[in-house]
């Protein structure tokens, strides 16, 4: 990986991180999260991947011999280090203004023999106008809009070209919301192509409309990672239609966080409050 990473706890860490995103969609942080809260995490992910948990429940996409499944806020997916982790809420906040919320939080596991996906971007949006059974999409160029949804990609093992790395295109998200959508091989052709490699720790956020696409995995052992990510309030993630609900905790849970934790979780369907009684 050639990009330079940013360390979390320097100054004007965010602003950093949002030069980063503007210019190229992607930007790598080191330090964001204690490696003893990763382990945590990691084992979690792991225990519930290996007890069949993830599957049985049903909220998982088969993605080229890897799946993502939906992490209920729990357990140490409740420390605050985690889910309301001040250096991530300024970067979130430099990104997507001050009104933002949690998407989803799901684990991708990466199993032995993944194959490479193909390349991709997370849901963009062109402002489609419906006209009767159809749609018009509107021709106008969005390649100056901001960003509308963050993933922070939190790696819970070392990431290495063997086990399953993503690979990103950076300056892609500037071409994913022209008139026309680029193909696979202006991507290929225009931008370089990064792989996200390095240890425990070390984590990157990228923009919805960056190109990507995760890489084989040659080892004997799953990868899992975690995609948490962040979105305007009003935007909902088209991918998620048939998962719900994508940002999981309990009712009791959430009354106990300050105020200014719970609008994190405005999706959340605790979050909810009866309008009839």
């Amino acid at each position: 990986m050639s990009l330079r990473a940013v360390s979390a706890a320097a100054p004007g860490a965010a602003a950093k991180i949002r030069a980063a995103m503007r210019r190229d969609g992607l930007a790598v942080v080191d330090g964001l999260f204690p490696k003893p809260l990763l382990k945590k995490l990691r084992d979690s992910v792991l225990k519930r991947h290996e007890s069949g948990e993830l599957r049985r429940r049903g909220l998982v996409r088969d993605i080229a011999g890897r799946y993502a499944a939906v992490i209920p806020f729990e357990g140490p997916f409740l420390d605050k280090r985690f889910y309301a982790n001040s250096k991530v809420l300024k970067a979130m906040a430099a990104l997507l203004g001050p009104d933002f919320c949690i998407g989803s939080l799901e684990t991708v596991i990466s199993l032995p023999g993944a194959y490479r996906q193909h390349l991709h971007i997370d849901s963009p949006i062109r402002f489609d106008t419906a006209i009767g059974k159809g749609k018009r999409r509107w021709r106008g160029d969005l390649t100056d809009l901001p960003p509308y949804a963050v993933t922070l990609c939190v790696p819970l093992v070392d990431l290495s070209e063997e086990n399953g790395a993503t690979a990103l295109w950076p300056g892609s998200h500037k071409t994913a919301l022209r008139p026309t959508p680029p193909s696979d091989a202006a991507i290929r052709r225009g931008f370089p192509e990064e792989h996200m490699v390095g240890p425990v720790g070390r984590c990157f956020f990228f923009d919805f409309r960056t190109f990507h696409c995760g890489m084989p995995n040659y080892t004997r052992e799953p990868r899992p990672i975690l995609m948490f990510v962040f979105t305007r309030s009003w935007y909902r993630d088209p991918n998620l239609t048939d998962v719900y609900p994508s940002v999981v905790v309990e009712k009791r849970r959430l009354k106990k966080m300050p105020e200014a934790h719970r609008k994190l979780f405005l999706l959340s369907p605790a979050s909810r409050r009866p309008v009839w009684s």
